[in-house]
């Protein structure tokens, strides 16, 4: 073999020497970063596995829940996802990523395990038309769960939500839970400030008349709210529908929260579906069946022939009371009778700022006597005579220790004495204020607020005649009222947490019937929280 001449081995000596320092000048400058950052990206994407499971899809309180575990090594973001829902009938529903929220954010990490659940759509248990599989797609990776055979339920889409701003003016919270009135008006309405409402024709327009395909959602329990529809209340030319919500936690002082309203088509009927979180009362659809005001409100009682859950109680006398087409027989024409009813989560009134509303009847004697009672926060244990002051009242009941209203119609003497509405004490033995009140009979809306500072009291004759009052009196106490009285408190009035509604009679007497009784917090000074569309 030809060795290689000193000349050529020289010069690749030289070329190998340039080659190595010019190598050594591309790593130590970087000029080869990108080849192998794009090759370790390669390695990367190649080790990257998307992985996850659905452990379960069910629907509680009418939401759509499921629970996705993420254990693949890269987090998976919920927002790019998309669930696709397919009936026994082979009907598809897909669902965006984007209507998703979980417990901790919409990020998924690696080897967590998240609850989520699904907005704008509202479900429902249904055995016959049945949601069987739910497929979850994510970067093209899907994961099939086939719904379980006792968790049969369908969805309900096609809603349009409306956030609604629910804005509390005062320097005091609402008291927790509170009640909150839903108004959509087709004009403006000047009512009070007890009444909360929005002047939208369109949104109106889109409500069905017996409020049917609407229903409320809380972001923040991530359940459908207790919403009670009330009915439309007709001022001259402006109709409002109505709902009452109950919130959980209230509004805090000079703040707001917000929940969405949603609405389905005309012909939706989500009572039957959605009860009870979506429920409405017999002077609405002429059935008590989709009731749920003891959902919403503090204490609720309508009492066409029905207790309604209220036990009947005596305390003098032999007559008790009996439910009827007229309301509750509280009293029977009868010398020295005492009764007294009581709601059926009686003792676990909170102890908060409460109103108490009533409908009821009285008449038929001849002279009519005596009276009803309003009493809150008494020991209902203890029953004692309602006639504090030395005023009339015959055997009429109220609770020991409780702060009440006694609406006197006994002719035989002149107020304070008798024909008057009586603010009393029983927690301090003392008559505290009074107002007239008429002896002639008819059908009353009455109402007593007690909060720590005072307590007021009012009427409204709604009817000379025996006649159902209505429910949209519960918007009107501060306006349509033939009289109120008030007594600022020196006393604790918060002694048990009990309601209790009372009549009774002496040397004389009548008949009396009580229609409906709802008692609801008081909102903070008397002023209702606004609400907007958001």
């Amino acid at each position: 073999m030809k060795s290689i001449s000193p000349i050529v081995g020289t010069i690749l000596i030289i070329v190998m020497t340039v080659a190595i320092a010019g190598l050594f000048y591309a790593f130590t400058s970087g000029m080869f970063n990108s080849i192998i950052s794009s090759s370790n990206n390669l390695v990367n994407q190649q080790s990257k596995i998307i992985s996850f499971t659905i452990n379960s899809v069910y629907c509680s309180n009418n939401i759509l829940y499921f629970n996705i575990y993420n254990k693949g090594n890269i987090p998976i973001n919920i927002n790019n996802s998309q669930i696709i829902f397919t009936d026994n009938n082979g009907n598809t529903i897909s669902i965006n990523g984007s209507n998703v929220v979980c417990n901790n954010g919409n990020i998924i990490n690696i080897g967590s395990n998240e609850l989520c659940y699904v907005l704008n759509y509202i479900c429902y248990y249904n055995y016959t038309d049945y949601i069987k599989t739910t497929n979850f797609v994510y970067n093209g990776i899907n994961y099939n769960y086939e719904i379980l055979s006792n968790n049969k339920f369908n969805i309900i889409y096609n809603l349009i939500n409306y956030p609604i701003i629910i804005y509390n003016t005062q320097s005091i919270p609402t008291p927790s839970p509170f009640q909150q009135d839903i108004a959509i008006c087709n004009e403006t309405i000047n009512i009070s400030n007890n009444f909360a409402y929005v002047n939208n024709a369109t949104l109106f327009n889109l409500i069905n008349p017996n409020g049917q395909n609407v229903m409320f959602f809380n972001p923040n329990n991530g359940q459908l709210s207790y919403s009670w529809y009330e009915g439309q209340l007709i001022n001259g030319s402006t109709y409002c529908d109505v709902w009452w919500i109950n919130l959980p936690n209230g509004v805090p002082a000079n703040s707001n929260v917000t929940i969405y309203m949603y609405i389905g088509s005309n012909n939706s009927n989500y009572y039957p579906l959605c009860y009870p979180y979506v429920g409405t009362n017999e002077q609405v659809i002429g059935t008590m069946q989709y009731d749920n005001g003891q959902k919403v409100f503090i204490a609720y009682g309508y009492f066409n022939n029905t207790f309604n859950g209220w036990s009947g109680h005596v305390s003098s006398a032999s007559w008790s009371p009996t439910a009827t087409s007229n309301g509750i027989e509280m009293i029977n024409n009868q010398y020295g009778e005492g009764t007294y009813i009581l709601p059926p989560n009686n003792w676990n009134i909170p102890k908060i700022p409460l109103i108490v509303e009533e409908a009821w009847y009285y008449g038929g004697g001849s002279p009519n006597a005596d009276a009803n009672v309003i009493a809150l926060f008494g020991n209902t244990s203890k029953q004692i005579g309602a006639g504090i002051g030395s005023t009339d009242g015959g055997w009429t009941p109220t609770s020991n220790l409780s702060t009440f209203v006694q609406f006197e119609y006994w002719p035989g003497n002149s107020p304070p004495n008798s024909q008057a509405t009586m603010l009393k004490s029983a927690v301090t033995d003392q008559y505290l204020s009074y107002t007239s009140f008429p002896t002639s009979g008819g059908t009353v809306y009455s109402y007593l607020i007690v909060n720590s500072t005072y307590a007021q009291t009012g009427y409204y004759i709604y009817s000379s005649n025996q006649v159902w009052a209505p429910l949209t009196l519960l918007d009107t106490y501060t306006v349509n009222n033939n009289g109120y009285t008030y007594y600022n408190l020196n006393y604790n009035p918060f002694q048990y947490g009990t309601l209790e509604i009372g009549a009774g009679t002496g040397g004389a007497y009548s008949y009396q019937y009580v229609e409906w009784v709802i008692a609801r917090s008081y909102p903070p000074n008397g002023v209702m929280p606004s609400i907007y569309i958001g």
